[in-house]
C-alpha cells in the first residue's frame, strides 16, 4: 500500500511538476527498461539531479531505485528530509565518516533487488566539469559485476537549480542515459573506466549541442491563416505531421513530429499560460472585452514560438495564424476607417521592430495599441518564412464554426469574418515583398487543400 502511494506520488505529482517546471527530455530511456536491476550512475551539479534521474526510470523501477545522498544537504527543513525519505528512501551518507556503513546499506539493497543511483564525484561539481570518481563505486560495482552500470549525463539543472541560487529556475533539462556497462578488474581500474564512459557520454553530448549551435538554427517557418472555420488548424497540423524530419505544430495545442511520427513533447510553462488566456479570450461576449486577452495570447504564443525553437530545434515550424499576421489583420475590426495597404505595410514594420523613421507617423495615433507595443517593448514578432491563405467563403467558414456545437466566440459572424476575410487578403499582398505566399482558395475539399498547401512547401528548395 505505501509503494503504492509513493508511486502514485511520483507519476500524478513530481513527474507532472518536473515537467511542467523545467522540462525533462529523455535520451536512451531503453537502455534501463527491462532491467531488474541497476546501478545508475551520473555527474552532480544540482539539487535537481536525484529528481531528474527518477523522471527518467519506467514506472516500475520507481518504488525499488533509492538515490545515495548526503544527510546534511536535505535534514533541514524536516518536512524536506520527511519527504524525499518517504519518496525515495535513500542510503544516507554523512560526510566525514569513512562510508563502510553506506557502503554496506547499498549492497543490502542490490542483495534485495533493488537499484541504486550513485554520484560517484561525491559532492556538487563543478558545471561542465566532471571530477574524479570515488573508489566507493569500483569497490560496489567489482562486488557485483552481475549488476550493470548505467551511465546518465544531466544538463540543464547546473543552470536551473545552481550552487549559489536559493530557488529553481523554470530552464529546461536534459537527461542522457548510456548503455549498460558491466565491468570486472580491480575497484580502482573499473572506477577509472566507468569515469571515462561517463566522460565520452558527457563530450559526445557536449559534441553535439554544438554542432546543433554552430551559427543560428533557424528552422523553417511556415503559418497557414484565414478566418475561423477556414480549416487553417487542420491543414497546419497535417503539413507537420507530413514533413521530413523533426517539425512542431503550433496551434490549440503544441505537438512534435518526428519523420511524420507523433512524439512527447515536454511541456512549456508559457505553452500552458498561452492556453489559459485564450480560453479567457473565448469566453467574453464582445470584440471590446475580446482585444485584450487575445493580444496577450498572441504575444504569448510569439513567445512560444521563441521558445521551440530554442528548446526543440525542429527543422520546420507549421502555425496555425501567425501572430504579427494576426494583429495587422485584426486591426480591421477595431479601426477599420484607417485600414488600407499603407499602414497595413507601417504595421508590419512596427511590429516585427523596424519602425525606424515612424515615430512620429500619423499611425500611432491611429492605433494607439502599436505606440503601447513599441514602449513596453513588444515589438518584436516572428516574420514566417512562408504563409498560405486559405481564402474561404465566410457564409461557408459560419456553417462549418456551427456544426462544431461549440460557443461562437465575440467576431464568429458573417460581417465579422467577412472584415477579416478582405484583412488578410490586404495583409497577404503586403507580405509578397517580403515572404512566400502562396493563396489556397479555401471552399475545396480537405485532401486537395493538404494536398496543394504540402506542394507549395516542398517547392521551397525550387
Amino acid at each position: 500500500m505505501v509503494n503504492a502511494v509513493r508511486m502514485a506520488v511520483h507519476l500524478f505529482l513530481v513527474r507532472p511538476l518536473m515537467r511542467l517546471l523545467f522540462g525533462v527530455n529523455v535520451v536512451g530511456r531503453e537502455n534501463i527498461e527491462g532491467l531488474d536491476r541497476f546501478v545508475i550512475i551520473a555527474n552532480h551539479n544540482s539539487h535537481l539531479d536525484i529528481f531528474l534521474l527518477f523522471a527518467a526510470l519506467p514506472a516500475g523501477q520507481i518504488t525499488r531505485t533509492h538515490p545515495v545522498a548526503a544527510r546534511d544537504y536535505f535534514e533541514k527543513p524536516k518536512i524536506l528530509f520527511k519527504a524525499v525519505q518517504f519518496l525515495m528512501q535513500p542510503v544516507w551518507v554523512t560526510r566525514g565518516e569513512s562510508g563502510l556503513g553506506a557502503i554496506k546499506e547499498m549492497q543490502k539493497r542490490l542483495d534485495a533487488g533493488h537499484s541504486l543511483i550513485i554520484f560517484p564525484e561525491g559532492t556538487r561539481g563543478e558545471p561542465g566539469k566532471l571530477e574524479e570518481f570515488h573508489a566507493g563505486i569500483g569497490l560496489l560495482a567489482r562486488k557485483n559485476s552481475d549488476v550493470p552500470v548505467i551511465p546518465v549525463y544531466l544538463e540543464g539543472p547546473e543552470r536551473a537549480f545552481p550552487r549559489e541560487v536559493a530557488f529553481p529556475l523554470p530552464l529546461w533539462n536534459h537527461v542522457t542515459v548510456g548503455p549498460p556497462q558491466r565491468l570486472q578488474g580491480e575497484s580502482h581500474d573499473i572506477a577509472d573506466r566507468l569515469h571515462d564512459h561517463l566522460k565520452a557520454l558527457a563530450d559526445e553530448e557536449q559534441a553535439l549541442r554544438q554542432r546543433r549551435t554552430e551559427g543560428p538554427h533557424r528552422p523553417y517557418c511556415v503559418a497557414v491563416i484565414g478566418i475561423d472555420g477556414s480549416g487553417k488548424s487542420t491543414v497546419s497540423k497535417r503539413l507537420a505531421g507530413a514533413s521530413q524530419g523533426e517539425s512542431c505544430f503550433i496551434g490549440d495545442n503544441l505537438e512534435l513530429f518526428k519523420d511524420g511520427t507523433l512524439r512527447d513533447a515536454q511541456p512549456l510553462v508559457t505553452e500552458q499560460v498561452r492556453k489559459w488566456m485564450s480560453r479567457q479570450a473565448k469566453a467574453t461576449k464582445d470584440l471590446a472585452h475580446y482585444k485584450v486577452p487575445k493580444l496577450a495570447e498572441l504575444l504569448l504564443r510569439d513567445q512560444l514560438l521563441s521558445q521551440v525553437e530554442r528548446w526543440y530545434r525542429p527543422d520546420a515550424i507549421f502555425m496555425d495564424g501567425a501572430p504579427l499576421l494576426n494583429m495587422a489583420g485584426w486591426a480591421i475590426l477595431y479601426h477599420e476607417e484607417y485600414f488600407n495597404a499603407d499602414v497595413c505595410a507601417k504595421a508590419l514594420d512596427i511590429l516585427c521592430g523596424r519602425d525606424g523613421g515612424l515615430q512620429k507617423d500619423p499611425i500611432f495615433a491611429q492605433f494607439p495599441e502599436l505606440r503601447l507595443m513599441s514602449r513596453l517593448n513588444l515589438n518584436h514578432l516572428h516574420l514566417p518564412d512562408a504563409v498560405i491563405f486559405l481564402d474561404v467563403d465566410p457564409d461557408v467558414s459560419m456553417t462549418r464554426i456551427t456544426s462544431r456545437g461549440e460557443k461562437v466566440q465575440a467576431h464568429e459572424d458573417v460581417a465579422k469574418l467577412t472584415k477579416l476575410q478582405s484583412a488578410y487578403r490586404l495583409v497577404c499582398e503586403v507580405l509578397e515583398s517580403r515572404c512566400r505566399v502562396c493563396r489556397l482558395e479555401g471552399n475545396k475539399d480537405l485532401e486537395t487543400l493538404v494536398s496543394e498547401a504540402h506542394s507549395f512547401v516542398a517547392s521551397r528548395e525550387d
